[in-house]
């Protein structure tokens, strides 16, 4: 039996078994897509033959700093599958999964101060993606008491892939029990497709909404080494190595998916690699960061309030110059919209910040200051009570600026107990301010 064929057979043998609800999880690239592909090919088959008798739900994480070319697409693909599911009276929805205002990467880095991530202290994954599907999952199986998720994993992948999937415990039907969420299964139906089976498939089965041409293209300028030709010969290297992650990942040394993007047409997105190169630098930089941790400990610890300040109104920045440069490419475009907004943080997020930078002794609402340079957030206070209290003190030795210096110290040190830590700290503050070298981002 044809491999395809086969393995949609496979698949409706799992449908019919049991009566929990699938789950799909989408990323929109190859292997994601291709399942997604077959499960809609099998409901379509089921559907006229009146036997598709449960849900599947789309699942897609948007981690809300993903490369806006891929959040396009990936949204332009949810709208089209949630609009062929609507006309096709297809028993199927899509879920877009973001992480909690709380959890943003903005509101962690730019609020809080986290430095941009590394290998060993990858604090972004879990907030950003594991949590939002996590719970959302958890929700699902409370619901229905049990879930089926089909995930697009290969042990053509990797060795390590391999190795991952190689070990896991599988029942009689071929399942195997999620790690962490009780009562959800997983399954993974092109497990043994290699990557020639996965391209082949997509160049020859468009969707009904449309090819998947543009997927292949996107693979294709990642890779910066135009590898992604298996549409036209299925025999020649295919671009299973090209990754698409978050456009801020500072884990990594280079995004080589971004330096592909920029070589191959997409240099719009530039603004994008100068602030993510930026964070790289930043982070390994002892005079970006604090000499003690938030709990008082010494230690690298966070980005510092004026480095805070710097980043975002440089990311507010980078926000006008990539939707500058996305208009002037798509100007001459038959869907050119003048409207279009490519938005790298919200509003909410910025709020946020704002109230942390509270927290931490800012009495001039900084981040709405620095917000409305950009006409953002036009109708947010740009003082407080206290800062106005201030200003009407009639003393000429009274510097309100340099006195707001010293209370953020000692608001962003008020779990310190050493106190000759803290009066250092102002010493240094008081030197800087009147030697001129305190610079101020307003």
């Amino acid at each position: 039996m044809h491999l395809i064929q086969k393995t949609i057979e496979q698949l409706k043998e799992q449908y019919f078994a049991d009566s929990r609800p699938w789950v799909v999880t989408y990323s929109g690239g190859k292997d994601s897509t291709t399942v997604l592909h077959l499960v809609i090919t099998m409901l379509q088959e089921l559907h006229r033959e009146g036997k598709d008798h449960k849900h599947t739900y789309i699942v897609s994480s948007d981690t809300t700093v993903e490369m806006p070319i891929i959040e396009q697409y990936t949204d332009t693909r949810l709208k089209q599958i949630t609009k062929f599911a609507d006309e096709s009276s297809l028993k199927l929805s899509c879920h877009k999964l973001e992480p909690k205002i709380e959890d943003s990467f903005w509101t962690l880095m730019l609020g809080l101060g986290y430095p941009a991530p590394t290998s060993s202290f990858r604090w972004c994954t879990e907030r950003l993606k594991i949590n939002p599907a996590t719970a959302f999952l958890k929700d699902l199986v409370n619901k229905h008491q049990s879930i089926l998720m089909l995930l697009g994993v290969r042990t053509d992948e990797s060795q390590a892939r391999a190795t991952s999937i190689e070990n896991r415990v599988l029942n009689h039907r071929g399942l195997s029990v999620h790690d962490s969420i009780p009562n959800a299964y997983v399954l993974s139906p092109i497990k043994n497709w290699s990557n020639e089976d996965v391209w082949t498939y997509l160049s020859k089965n468009p969707f009904p909404w449309g090819d998947h041409s543009y997927m292949m293209s996107l693979y294709d300028k990642g890779s910066s080494e135009g590898d992604c030709n298996i549409a036209l010969n299925p025999e020649s290297p295919s671009c299973g190595k090209t990754r698409f992650g978050c456009w801020v990942c500072t884990v990594v040394e280079k995004d080589r998916s971004m330096e592909g993007m920029l070589k191959n047409g997409e240099e719009w997105m530039q603004p994008l690699w100068n602030y993510r190169e930026k964070l790289y630098a930043y982070r390994n930089n002892p005079e970006k960061r604090d000499t003690r941790r938030r709990n008082g400990a010494t230690g690298a610890g966070p980005f510092l309030p004026s480095v805070r300040r710097e980043l975002l109104e440089e990311l507010l920045q980078a926000e006008v110059d990539v939707t500058n440069n996305y208009h002037q490419m798509k100007k001459d475009a038959s869907d050119y919209n003048p409207n279009e907004k490519v938005e790298l943080i919200k509003d909410d997020e910025i709020e946020l910040i704002q109230q942390n930078w509270n927290k931490d002794g800012d009495i001039s609402n900084k981040a709405y200051r620095i917000a409305q340079k950009f006409n953002r957030l036009m109708d947010k206070p740009t003082t407080t009570e206290l800062r106005e209290e201030l200003e009407n003190i009639e003393d000429e030795d009274f510097n309100i600026d340099l006195f707001e210096r010293i209370y953020e110290i000692e608001s962003y040190r008020k779990n310190i107990s050493n106190r000759y830590a803290i009066i250092n700290d102002i010493e240094k503050r008081v030197v800087d301010f009147y030697k001129g070298e305190f610079r101020e981002t307003n």
